[in-house]
């Protein structure tokens, strides 16, 4: 099993149980976190490969009801790319979904984000753009950073604005700094690249910063640097992340626009190349919601108070705004 899979189902399923009133729902998804924090290395990093022994035989059954078998670890790579990233990104948001009364969700998050700063954050030379590295056994890292990384930039701030701690705590300010510094890296991997859109990951290099990693100059529409900017741009109001945002989208309209769709490109070097015939689903979903909600200045999406986004950008009610509607709604049914 992959540790991004079965990890990224727990907020679509507690909003399912939170609206249909049956908790089975949350309750099965929820497992899986438990468990997750009870075989969690010391350093709340986890590898992407899991193997799970049970196979619904009898002797099975009485070890599950025994509390045994647990997952197994079956490679020892961590990242915060593919295969892993919106596991460590629902930590995070089911503290929030449900109201920041959980705290187990909210203690997994900090523990994994004070490892990858100990162990994963990394700077380039000689700019000093700082990337999260992918590990490779040990203390062994792979000096590369995916797209897919970009959404830790976004979700750095939210866990920041929404420290125990507060705002103006060492740990939430270390981890704003390092929000807006891995989002500058990822909008200069669609900024220096001819076409000014990002390929599928990069490589750092000592003396040059970075160069696109072997076999990924392809451009897949992918979001996750235009959640970062809209993230950052609500939180902070910080006027550049919109700049970027419009910058990137007029790269995208000039290079994968089609007269009926957009493609993906596949060589972001390549300003004579041709959109690929095809368009991936999470481009409607994620890439032009976040572009358009970057350029909205009115938009009622709150992403402290009010709204979690699940990993495919649907905004989704915190629990305690449901149940405050479903307060006021009664009343008003009630008065009528």
């Amino acid at each position: 099993a992959i540790f991004a899979e079965f990890g990224t189902i727990q907020v679509e399923n507690r909003y399912l149980s939170k609206m249909t009133h049956q908790p089975e729902y949350a309750q099965k998804t929820e497992r899986v976190f438990e468990i997750l924090n009870e075989i969690s290395p010391p350093s709340g990093l986890f590898p992407y490969y899991f193997k799970n022994s049970f196979r619904g035989a009898p002797q099975d059954v009485e070890r599950l009801k025994n509390g045994d078998p647990k997952p197994k670890f079956t490679n020892n790579k961590i990242t915060f790319g593919a295969m892993a990233d919106s596991t460590y990104e629902y930590m995070l948001k089911i503290w929030l979904q449900g109201g920041k009364k959980e705290p187990m969700y909210r203690e997994m998050w900090d523990k994994a984000i004070d490892s990858m700063h100990s162990q994963l954050l990394q700077y380039s030379k000689p700019s000093g753009l700082a990337y999260v590295a992918d590990s490779v056994g040990g203390m062994r890292l792979d000096h590369k950073m995916d797209h897919l990384v970009c959404f830790i930039g976004g979700a750095l701030a939210l866990g920041a604005y929404t420290d125990p701690l507060g705002l103006d705590s060492p740990r939430a300010q270390r981890d704003l700094k390092t929000a807006r510094a891995v989002t500058y890296t990822c909008y200069q991997m669609y900024a220096r690249m001819n076409t000014g859109i990002s390929a599928e990951f990069v490589q750092f290099e000592e003396g040059r910063d970075f160069v696109i990693g072997r076999g990924a100059p392809h451009y897949l529409l992918r979001p996750e640097a235009f959640e970062s900017f809209f993230i950052l741009n609500q939180l902070t109001g910080d006027p550049v992340y919109r700049e970027w945002g419009w910058e990137c989208f007029q790269a995208i309209e000039k290079y994968c626009k089609t007269h009926i769709a957009y493609g993906s490109l596949g060589n972001v070097q390549d300003t004579n190349g041709k959109p690929r015939n095809k368009m991936e689903s999470f481009f409607l979903a994620e890439t032009l919601k976040y572009l358009y909600l970057l350029q909205d200045p009115d938009t009622e999406i709150d992403i402290l108070n009010k709204h979690v986004f699940n990993t495919e950008a649907h905004p989704l009610r915190m629990f305690p705004v449901i149940d405050e509607e479903e307060i006021f709604s009664l009343k008003n049914h009630v008065a009528g």
